[in-house]
């Protein structure tokens, strides 16, 4: 639907992957700059703690649900993840 639709949402799907960190500074700087929404997906604590997110999701019995806590705050963000998985 993402795809055929008027909507211009990016998605992007591990984006610090195998990059060095120079090229992540510069992700991170222009993700910030964007001034639209973006769909970001990562496991990269770092990299997410970074960029300016106003909204979480988890995956949870196969049914997207938002997170109380974001990744500014990586002790409870991964404890409510962790929940998620038992």
């Amino acid at each position: 639907m993402i795809s055929i639709s008027e909507i211009d949402l990016p998605i992007l799907d591990e984006p610090t992957n195998n990059l060095d960190i120079e090229t992540v500074e510069q992700i991170v700087v222009g993700i910030n700059d964007y001034q639209r929404a973006i769909w970001v997906i990562s496991h990269d604590i770092d990299f997410l703690s970074q960029i300016y997110i106003t909204q979480g999701f988890k995956l949870r019995e196969q049914t997207l649900q938002t997170t109380t806590y974001l990744p500014s705050r990586p002790e409870q963000y991964y404890r409510e993840l962790l929940e998620c998985d038992q």
